[in-house]
């Protein structure tokens, strides 16, 4: 079969001797209700009455006004990316009858963010089929968060939980639609005190986890079977070299683990700096301070923490974002070198996070005397960390972002203390498998932003306080996502 490539541009090298001005009217899926569009295109017509155009000819041009119209749809800033996935058929019509058919193609390159249409043009019993494939890319951007979201809804589901503002500046959550309304909590809503309620009404797109592996320091992937790990490391600066790409790890670190398709994470016994990064689900064990969590861990599948498994877990757990390990949560003897062995842990002097840590030398590690050298989120003032308010570097804001949820664990007599974003992203379902969800009897404490974009309920069970503080210095800064559809080939059937 022979294929011909089609190329947009127009030749305009014939002066023109006529405009047609066609409406299209784009109807997506088997409803044909979607979507109205206005299209221009200009067609050369021939100058001598004796020559004719072939009825094939006149197929294939069909073909290329439906392909610029279903362009111009499928390009929308406005296109939600849902809408894209379950368009499967619809036809294009112009003000003159002509109706141009197309469907969604399964002979398409594998990977994601492909998606192919063949677009039908049919004229005086000759047919032509044009074969297109777009490609849905992901940039990675900034946002600045305002406060907590549940999109899915909140839903306080004991008079024994309450849910606390802990700042003189009530901190803000959105509340999208948990069975009541956008803006309504569920539940024992009077158990939420000193907290800004709002109506969420959309608009957060945040990136997949996916997206974000290039921007991590380790990767801990698994074959199908979920019984053999691989580990890798990148976005480091060893020995004066950075390393710039995934680079296999040969003895997988200690404090990581594999049991049953279930990755295991102990931040204080893995003793890695930066981002972690796991295909599928993942338990981090917490452990009484001063063995605190310090990263940031993403997941392509859930994320729960977890008292110790044994003994008595009554005490004080801490886990922080590396942002905010140097900016929170203080004793009241911290001394200037407590800060500098801060800023060891976070970018140490050597093998450091390239995303956010600056290469300072010892010189200015000792001239550190306060916090607010972090607070400065100026890039030209602060010798110690890039700019905060830029991806990648926002991502040291996040302790936990899983695409299928996470679940935060207490227990009674423990106070478990959060300093950094919590995110959870795209899950379905209903609740008990919520995208974020709250477990115990004991505290905990939140300083930061808690982003449950999944479309399920948030839910908040047992004899627990959960408090909310404000996010520090840059700690509102969030990673967020652009999507943009753009065609990458065409060609005949």
């Amino acid at each position: 079969m022979k294929t011909q490539c089609i190329h947009k541009k127009i030749n305009r090298g014939q002066p023109q001797s006529g405009i047609t001005s066609l409406l299209f009217i784009l109807l997506v899926g088997m409803t044909l209700t979607v979507a109205t569009i206005g299209y221009m295109a200009s067609m050369k017509t021939m100058q001598s009455s004796a020559v004719t155009t072939h009825a094939q000819t006149q197929a294939q041009m069909q073909t290329m006004i439906g392909y610029q119209a279903l362009s111009e749809f499928l390009k929308s800033s406005n296109m939600d990316m849902a809408k894209i996935t379950a368009t499967e058929t619809g036809t294009v019509t112009s003000t003159t009858g002509q109706v141009i058919n197309y469907k969604k193609s399964a002979s398409c390159p594998t990977g994601t963010g492909n998606y192919c249409f063949d677009i039908i043009g049919e004229s005086g019993g000759a047919k032509a089929i044009l074969r297109a494939l777009f490609k849905v890319t992901d940039t990675v951007t900034t946002s600045t968060a305002t406060g907590s979201i549940f999109a899915g809804g909140l839903y306080i589901s004991s008079n024994s939980t309450k849910f606390q503002g802990v700042d003189a500046t009530a901190p803000s959550i959105a509340i999208g639609n948990a069975g009541s309304g956008a803006g309504v909590i569920k539940g024992f809503s009077n158990n939420v005190t000193n907290i800004g309620v709002t109506a969420y009404t959309g608009g957060l797109n945040l990136p997949s986890t996916e997206t974000l592996r290039p921007f991590a320091n380790y990767i801990f992937t698994k074959n199908a079977a979920g019984n053999v790990a691989t580990c890798y490391k990148n976005n480091l600066k060893s020995g004066g070299s950075p390393i710039t790409t995934e680079t296999l790890i040969t003895t997988c670190p200690n404090g990581v683990s594999l049991s049953s398709g279930v990755w295991s994470f102990d931040s204080s016994a893995a003793n890695l700096v930066g981002i972690i990064w796991f295909q599928g689900n993942v338990i981090t064990y917490m452990k009484e301070t001063p063995q605190d969590y310090i990263n940031t861990i993403l997941a392509t599948g859930s994320i729960e923490t977890k008292l110790p498994p044994t003994g008595n877990v009554q005490g004080i757990y801490n886990v922080y974002s590396p942002y905010y390990y140097l900016l929170d949560n203080f004793p009241s003897n911290f001394t200037t070198n407590d800060l500098k062995a801060r800023l060891l842990k976070v970018c140490p002097a050597d093998n450091y996070p390239t995303q956010y840590c600056k290469d300072y030398n010892a010189t200015d590690r000792n001239n550190l005397s306060s916090i607010n050298y972090f607070l400065d989120t100026d890039p030209s003032t602060n010798l110690y960390l890039k700019d905060i308010n830029t991806a990648p570097a926002n991502l040291a804001n996040i302790i936990l972002m899983a695409d299928d949820g996470f679940i935060l664990d207490s227990g009674n007599g423990v106070n478990t203390n959060f300093f950094g974003n919590l995110i959870g992203n795209n899950v379905s379902g209903g609740r008990g498998s919520s995208s974020g969800k709250f477990n115990g009897s004991g505290t905990i404490n939140i300083r930061g932003n808690i982003m449950v974009t999944g479309n399920v309920v948030t839910d908040m069970s047992g004899n627990m306080t959960v408090t909310l503080g404000n996010a520090k210095g840059g700690g509102n800064s969030i990673p967020t996502s652009v999507k943009s559809v753009t065609p990458a080939s065409i060609s005949y059937q």
